[in-house]
C-alpha cells in the first residue's frame, strides 16, 4: 500500500482534518501522480459504495417473462419451432431459449444501469469537491503572500451585471484569474468535473488576459469581490467554518444576468440540480444538497432579504455569503 492511499482514503471519507484538507488540495493541484492515486480510490470507493444498490422487485422476473411470453407473435413462433427438430450437427438456440436470454439480458440491465449511473454522479461529485478545496488551496496560497487578503477589485462604483445601468461593469471572474494569473491554479482547475471541463486556454495569450475568455471556461461562482469589502482569511473566526465564499456557478444569475424566476431553484445546475460543491472560508470543501448552508442558514446566493437586483448589491454583512456569476462579458 502506498504511503498516500492512507491519507487519500481519509481524505476521501471526510475524516481528514481543515490543515489536511488544505495540504492535499495543494497537492492535487500540482501534483499529477498524487491527482492519478485519488482519482483511482475515489473510483474504488464508488464501486463499494453501490455494492448495496436496491434490489429489483421479486416479481420482476416472473412479470418479464410473462410479458414475452403474453405476445400473440412470440407464442405463435414458440410453439411452431417446438414441433421442428434442429439439423443434426448444428447448434443453435431455440426461440424459447433466446427469449429467455433477452429477458435475463433486460434484467441485469434494469439492476446495473442505474447503479452504474449513480456511480458515475457520486465520482463526478466526489471530483468536484476535491477540485473546489484544490481552489482553496491557491486561494490560501495567495492570502499568504497579500496580508491575508483574498482576490478582491473592492471598486464601490462598479457593478456586476452584464445589463447594469452603471457606466463602469466588472466580471467577479476576474478577481479568480488573478490566481492563474499569478502562478496559483492552473485555468483547468476552474472547469467543473460534471460539465466535462478540459477546454485549455492558449499559453501565451495568458500573460495579457484580465479574465477568463467566456464563461465556458468557469464553472465556479466566487463570493461578492468586485465592489465588497475584501475578505481575509483569518478574519471571521469561527465563523469561516461556515462562510461560503466559493460554489458550483450560481443558479440566479444565468448568463450574467438576473432571472427572477429562478430564485426557487436553490442547487446549481453544474450538476443538474441536486447540490453543488461549495469552498468556505477555512478552505475545507464539502458537498451540499441545500443553498441555505452559510452562516446561520445563510442562502449563498443571494443577499439577504434582498429579491431583486441591478448589479449594484453587497453583502449585507460581514458573514453573507453572496456567490455571485462565475463569468459576465464587460466592454475591455
Amino acid at each position: 500500500m502506498h504511503s498516500d492511499d492512507a491519507i487519500l482514503i481519509d481524505y476521501l471519507a471526510g475524516q481528514a482534518s481543515a490543515a489536511e484538507n488544505r495540504e492535499i488540495g495543494r497537492r492535487l493541484a500540482s501534483d499529477a501522480e498524487f491527482a492519478r492515486r485519488h482519482g483511482k480510490i475515489s473510483g474504488l470507493m464508488d464501486l463499494m459504495h453501490n455494492c448495496g444498490a436496491p434490489e429489483p422487485d421479486e416479481d420482476l422476473v416472473g412479470r418479464t417473462l410473462a410479458a414475452v411470453a403474453a405476445t400473440p407473435t412470440t407464442g405463435a413462433l414458440l410453439d411452431r419451432e417446438a414441433l421442428r427438430v434442429r439439423p443434426a450437427g448444428r447448434s443453435t438456440f431455440s426461440l424459447k431459449e433466446l427469449g429467455a436470454m433477452a429477458a435475463l439480458l433486460f434484467l441485469v440491465a434494469t439492476i446495473l444501469f442505474p447503479a452504474f449511473q449513480h456511480a458515475g454522479m457520486l465520482s463526478r461529485e466526489r471530483a468536484c469537491v476535491a477540485q473546489t478545496g484544490s481552489i482553496g488551496a491557491a486561494l490560501s496560497q495567495y492570502a499568504g503572500d497579500h496580508n491575508g487578503f483574498l482576490p478582491a477589485m473592492a471598486d464601490q462604483q462598479a457593478a456586476w451585471l452584464a445589463d447594469a445601468s452603471s457606466p463602469v461593469r466588472r466580471s467577479n471572474s476576474g478577481n479568480l484569474w488573478r490566481l492563474v494569473h499569478g502562478g496559483y491554479a492552473r485555468p483547468m482547475l476552474f472547469q467543473c468535473p460534471a460539465g466535462g471541463g478540459g477546454r485549455s486556454i492558449d499559453a501565451a495569450a495568458m500573460a495579457t488576459m484580465p479574465d477568463f475568455p467566456s464563461r465556458e471556461y468557469i464553472s465556479y461562482s466566487y463570493h461578492n469581490s468586485v465592489n465588497a469589502k475584501p475578505l481575509q482569511i483569518d478574519g471571521l473566526g469561527a465563523a469561516a467554518g461556515r462562510m461560503a465564499i466559493l460554489a458550483d456557478r450560481t443558479p440566479v444569475f444565468v448568463s450574467g444576468r438576473f432571472d427572477p424566476m429562478e430564485l426557487d431553484c436553490g442547487n446549481s445546475r453544474n450538476h443538474n440540480q441536486r447540490g453543488q460543491a461549495v469552498l468556505f472560508l477555512d478552505m475545507h470543501a464539502e458537498w451540499t444538497q441545500r443553498s441555505d448552508v452559510g452562516v446561520k442558514g445563510d442562502n449563498i446566493w443571494l443577499v439577504q432579504n434582498v429579491f431583486n437586483y441591478d448589479g449594484t448589491e453587497c453583502p449585507a454583512s460581514d458573514t453573507d455569503s453572496f456567490l455571485l456569476p462565475s463569468f459576465v462579458e464587460v466592454a475591455r
